[in-house]
């Protein structure tokens, strides 16, 4: 009798431990279901790497209390591996098609109590759906748009020698226009291979460099808005991990975007 219950606490046990090891969370949720650090998994590590194109009326009907067949029902399983028993996270990789035809992609993330209802909801970028819609821009005299890789070299955020020569002739276009009460908008983009907060920094320093080129040729520092967008706004869609032939189908991704519009536009 005292080894059947010694064999019985030692289940009980192991079952705990199981269920601890599937509960495991990186955003380390409570039991309400919050967090006060949502941590988003990298996409190269999802099940789903491609992710999906959500139903945007679906989505806009999350909301807390729902039970996980009702989120699998609305958005469909999560994309990532979490787990099997009591998982207190989902998250999800959605692509969103601009007015333009161009593809916003960010990541979502649900987080459930010990009841397993849905309790917080996060994005990131944390404004995604604001950038859905397209931001209103007045007839502009200029607007360009240069081939990342023709600007700098791969990973770096120092002008190529092409580059500053094509930076230098952009700034000589704008001095022959009347930027008074205009605003020149300076947009960089990446591709989706490495870390998407890491892109998002090195799109917002070719940004910079871009800008500091301006200066240097006479365009007043005052006018110009750096905006890094990392790999949110992807052209086009190349599944699979990183090789020579995917890193060349996602070139039109990796893109400098100038325009000049009014200076409460497009904000």
């Amino acid at each position: 009798m005292k080894y059947v219950k010694l064999a019985r606490l030692a289940l009980l046990v192991g079952s705990m431990t199981v269920l601890s090891a599937c509960t495991h969370s990186i955003s380390n949720v409570d039991s309400q279901g919050k967090t006060t650090n949502p941590v988003f998994p990298d996409q190269s590590g999802a099940v789903r790497e491609e992710g999906s194109f959500v139903n945007i009326n679906n989505l806009r009907q999350m909301r807390s209390g729902l039970t996980k067949p009702q989120v699998y029902e609305l958005i469909g399983v999560p994309h990532f591996k979490e787990g099997i028993i009591g998982v207190k996270e989902w998250d999800y990789i959605f692509h969103f098609t601009r007015p333009d035809n161009s593809i916003l992609t960010c990541q979502y993330k649900v987080l459930f109590d010990n009841n397993m209802q849905a309790r917080s909801f996060y994005f990131m970028p944390a404004d995604c759906l604001s950038r859905i819609k397209m931001p209103v821009v007045s007839k502009t005299p200029l607007h360009e748009e240069v081939s990342g890789s023709s600007l700098f070299a791969f990973g770096s955020t120092n002008l190529s020698m092409e580059g500053i020569e094509q930076v230098t002739k952009l700034a000589e276009r704008l001095k022959t226009l009347p930027l008074e009460g205009k605003h020149v908008v300076i947009t960089g983009h990446t591709d989706r291979i490495g870390n998407p907060f890491k892109n998002q920094q090195l799109s917002m320093a070719r940004a910079e460099s871009v800008k500091s080129m301006l200066i240097q040729n006479g365009i007043p520092g005052s006018v110009i808005e750096t905006r890094g967008m990392g790999d949110t706004m992807p052209r086009v869609s190349c599944p699979g991990k990183t090789s020579p032939a995917v890193i060349d189908c996602l070139a039109p991704n990796r893109r400098m975007v100038l325009y000049v519009t009014d200076t409460n536009s497009g904000k």
